[in-house]
């Protein structure tokens, strides 16, 4: 837009014409009327330019208000030590709250108390770098509720000012849940939501690993449902499938915090036991303590409903086969086949008893030690 000429100017200009006109010069009145009708003129036309200029900026920025107000993601301006100094009304409705509400306080009470950390952690990175820094943050609403938000932020320092943090908060809700459930489906069995082998594998070598520093003995478990066919064959695969969500949820109940149980496959779960004792009876005993309690649990009966009018009561043991290990003496597979086959022992002694299995000497011969019920 070119620069119109003020009233001010255009004063100036024409008393300088008018100093520059010679004395004796007579301008006639009809002459001198009609200049300032032509100067009015102009200026009116110059105020309509100005005013259409002044409309237009005031467009421009309504428009850019609406876009930034209205976007889909949340536009956040935080001052050095975390306040809010701007919030478009995405970010302020993603948060739950007014905008006046939002403004000169911290941002920090509207991330989970468990993520609290990693915020902090990551407004330091961003305050020290010249480079956009993003993470992802559990959030919390005004009401309490829950979402996740991923924070592109970016330092920007202008002149002398203090620096400032410009935030894009994008709900990422969606895509955490599904990464989640992907997560799940990888690594958890789908009926009973216990680890599946993959995962047990993943802990049972972490648990070699935490050994080896500690010197501490782990051990692991086969647990086997006895006579487990004959349900689903009279009853069906959804009775069948009660019977083992609710083992799942009795083993569990018979674990420490550290302890993993997993769904091995069908009837068969797999129990790691971390942390023991330094020396062996200690763990041999602590180990057959928890064995025999979910063998105890396990034994006691079962109130399953088959379906809408029938409710069944079922009974069922379970046999469990026991291992030992210590620093990476053993590869993981052999502690799997190990305590394998001290279930089957278990099984072809009579059943429903914990039968730990032990290495009798370097030739490889083994034996296995049977727990009196």
């Amino acid at each position: 837009m070119s620069e119109q000429p003020n009233a001010a100017q255009l004063r100036r200009a024409a008393e300088a014409k008018l100093r520059q006109t010679p004395v004796a010069a007579v301008i006639p009145s009809e002459s001198l009327l009609h200049e300032l009708q032509v100067h009015q003129i102009e200026l009116e036309m110059q105020n309509e330019n100005l005013r259409q200029s002044q409309f237009e900026l005031e467009k421009s920025r309504d428009r850019y208000m609406d876009f930034y107000d209205f976007a889909p993601v949340g536009y956040i301006t935080l001052s050095e030590s975390g306040l809010i100094l701007e919030i478009n009304l995405t970010g302020a409705g993603m948060l739950g709250t007014e905008r006046s509400n939002l403004l000169y306080r911290r941002l920090t009470p509207y991330v989970s108390t468990e993520y609290h950390d990693r915020w902090l952690r990551h407004f330091m990175t961003v305050l020290g770098s010249q480079e956009p820094q993003a993470c992802d943050l559990e959030m919390v609403r005004n009401d309490g509720s829950i979402f996740f938000a991923r924070m592109d932020c970016l330092r920007q320092s202008k002149g002398e000012r203090e620096p400032e943090v410009r935030i894009v908060m994008t709900d990422v809700t969606d895509r955490i849940r599904n990464e989640e459930e992907i997560r799940k489906l990888a690594f958890y069995d789908a009926l009973t939501q216990l680890p599946n082998r993959r995962l047990l594998n993943d802990r049972l070598d972490q648990a070699m690993a935490g050994s080896r520093r500690s010197l501490r003995f782990g051990a692991l478990m086969f647990v086997d449902l006895d006579n487990f066919k004959p349900l689903n064959d009279q009853y069906g695969h959804d009775t069948g499938d009660l019977l083992l969500i609710e083992v799942a949820r009795r083993i569990t109940r018979c674990l420490r915090e550290m302890d993993t149980v997993a769904r091995f496959g069908g009837d068969e779960f797999v129990v790691l036991l971390n942390e023991l004792d330094t020396e062996k009876e200690a763990s041999v005993s602590q180990a057959r303590h928890i064995a025999e309690k979910i063998r105890s649990a396990l034994a006691e009966p079962y109130l399953l409903k088959s379906h809408e009018l029938l409710q069944l009561e079922h009974h069922c043991s379970s046999s469990i086969g026991v291992v030992l290990f210590i620093n990476h003496e053993t590869r993981p597979d052999d502690i799997l086949k190990w305590a394998d086959m001290a279930m089957y022992q278990a099984k072809a002694a009579g059943r429903n008893r914990v039968i730990f299995f032990e290495k009798a000497n370097q030739s490889g011969s083994v034996t296995t030690r049977q727990d009196a019920l």
